[in-house]
């Protein structure tokens, strides 16, 4: 087992390594050269990783996407107004309507019965 301390972040990072081989264990010894030299690249191969993503702008790009994320809240928050308003206005609409349809139904009612009068009226004359 190898341990990586990353002084940066605090973080420890275990690394196991199992090594396989073809040949039974009992029968071959690895001689501790071998075995070191393979921790020593794949140590290498870990600092260049841990290199490489120190240069990558993660907290850039995490203000970027928090940035990003505000944008799109205040625009669903106003399609939802947008919405709310609409919604108000059909029903608002809708009301305005079947008032007036009453109000028409009713003049129709009336001019109805004014014409039964009349009508009535003309049959007594």
């Amino acid at each position: 087992m190898h341990t990586l301390n990353n002084g940066d972040f605090g973080d420890v990072i275990d690394i196991h390594l199992d090594v396989v081989h073809p040949v039974p264990v009992a029968a071959v010894s690895f001689p501790a050269v071998t075995i070191v030299a393979i921790l020593a690249s794949h140590g290498k191969a870990i600092r260049c990783i841990h290199e490489y993503l120190q240069g990558v702008p993660i907290e850039e790009e995490m203000s970027t996407l928090r940035f990003r994320m505000g944008m799109a809240e205040v625009n669903n928050a106003s399609l939802r107004g947008r919405i709310r308003t609409m919604e108000a206005i059909k029903t608002v609409t809708r009301n305005q309507e079947r008032r007036t349809r009453r109000e028409m139904e009713r003049q129709l009612a009336s001019v109805q019965e004014s014409q039964r009068q009349d009508r009535e009226n003309f049959r007594k004359l």
